[in-house]
């Protein structure tokens, strides 16, 4: 796993595509062209998994008396766990699943769950059942996100091998250089992302000090753990 900056990508996509291990002048048109090429190859990674870097927690501020209603962040992209609500009573939270709103007629008045509303252009939200959420009160939402776009010839991808970025990069550029050699780094880009998505898998199921296994949802509410409860 190498961590490489957007200069020292550039480079070692120069090295071939140009015969020159050197980055396009910053700001010039060849420069902006590659950096597209890099944020564009960035989406394709987030869409292929559930990235583990790419996970944030978001605490949003309840401020109404009878509030339903949480604007989410604009790079959130979907749940990763169900929000919990902290009160006074509370000590450890409690947690609101997440279900279809069209569902939502079919759980009792008093069942504590939430859902999503909204779309990509005009921002997503979570709407809490019962809808009154007390002033004061805490909440935690994890979400995974997508990627922020890259523009720093300074700045480190998330992406967790940058073999992919260089490799995808130098296909657009055959690409749109009518090179049939674009069909190659293709195939070695696709390669280098199914490895990620492997040991993306392995490393959040199988560490060496904590080996864990894939729990169903009925575990995890009841918070059981196979050979230990």
């Amino acid at each position: 796993m190498a961590r490489l900056s957007i200069q020292e990508i550039m480079q070692s996509v120069g090295s071939l595509v140009n015969q020159e291990p050197t980055m396009p002048t910053a700001g010039g048109s060849e420069y902006n062209l590659w950096l597209e090429f890099i944020n564009r190859a960035t989406r394709e990674w987030s869409e292929a998994n559930d990235w583990e870097v790419l996970k944030k927690t978001y605490f949003p501020g309840v401020t109404g008396v009878s509030m339903a209603t949480v604007s989410l962040p604009q790079d959130y992209k979907k749940m990763a766990t169900s929000p919990k609500l902290w009160v006074d009573s509370l000590e450890e939270g409690e947690d609101f699943a997440e279900i279809p709103e069209d569902t939502a007629g079919l759980y009792q008045s008093t069942d504590k769950y939430v859902y999503e509303t909204g779309d990509i252009s005009s921002g997503f939200s979570l709407v809490f059942h019962p809808g009154t959420l007390a002033s004061g009160a805490s909440l935690q939402i994890v979400y995974y996100s997508t990627p922020t776009s890259l523009a720093s010839p300074a700045q480190v991808p998330l992406v967790t091998d940058s073999e992919f970025l260089i490799d995808r990069t130098i296909a657009y550029i055959f690409e749109g250089r009518s090179d049939s050699r674009f069909q190659e780094q293709e195939v070695k880009a696709r390669d280098r992302l199914m490895q990620m998505v492997e040991n993306a898998n392995l490393s959040k199921y199988n560490s060496y000090s904590n080996p864990q296994y894939v729990m169903t949802a009925p575990e995890k509410k009841q918070g059981f753990r196979i050979g230990r409860d």
